[in-house]
């Protein structure tokens, strides 16, 4: 990416101390994507994980920083403006949450995209086409599927996290990792959902423990 596309991570420093970090990349460089939408930016995080940095607006100037660039010309889009900033929420357990960390920086959810936040630039934005979510597929009946991007160094260990998790509950249950980007076609086809338990889209995220368990507990039980 920074070699095609140019940088795509911004880190804040804190007393020389590398403290937070948000990454970003055009849309149009996602094999992933069926739709790609021109100019659109895609926000993977925004991650400021040490308490002594916390409460300072550093995820806020960071923010602010791409929404900056984002106006005036974007090096990963040959120095052209965005058209808008979309992104993907999910809630760790820890830290603010990210759905209220972007609605008080003033992007809005979308009304038809599930966890999904925009914030328009120089167009307004427009939904995906996926929003009809991921229908369920025979083949991924009677097992579990991970499915794990390269653009965030933590969704690899998060995947390993969860399948072990999912090994506990069902010990029996096979499980497939899959690498999003080396494997796009089997991430397009499950409309880019992060975990498939028999055939259904599992919507908790690992660190609401008890309740992820429920989750996947209830997916294994239930017939197609």
């Amino acid at each position: 990416m920074l070699r095609d596309r140019g940088p795509c991570a911004k880190i804040a420093y804190l007393n020389e101390k590398p403290v937070a970090q948000i990454l970003f990349h055009p849309e149009e460089a996602d094999p992933t994507k069926s739709v790609k939408r021109d100019r659109a930016v895609f926000l993977v995080c925004a991650y400021n994980p040490f308490p002594e940095a916390q409460r300072l607006g550093i995820g806020t100037m960071l923010l602010q920083s791409l929404v900056t660039d984002c106006q005036r010309g974007l090096e990963c889009l040959g120095n052209r403006p965005c058209s808008f900033i979309v992104t993907k929420t999910f809630n760790t357990g820890q830290y603010l949450s990210l759905p209220e960390f972007y609605r008080r920086r003033g992007f809005k959810p979308s009304s038809s995209e599930p966890e999904t936040f925009y914030l328009e630039i120089t167009r307004p934005y427009e939904p995906s086409g996926g929003a009809e979510g991921y229908k369920p597929l025979p083949e991924d009946e009677g097992k579990a599927v991970v499915l794990y991007s390269p653009t965030c160094q933590f969704s690899y260990p998060f995947a390993v996290r969860i399948s072990q998790a999912i090994g506990e509950i069902a010990p029996n249950l096979p499980i497939e990792m899959i690498n999003e980007w080396q494997k796009p076609e089997e991430s397009i086809k499950r409309k880019n959902w992060w975990l498939i338990v028999n055939a259904k889209p599992i919507h908790t995220f690992l660190m609401e423990e008890e309740k992820f368990k429920a989750e996947v507990k209830k997916a294994i039980a239930t017939r197609n």
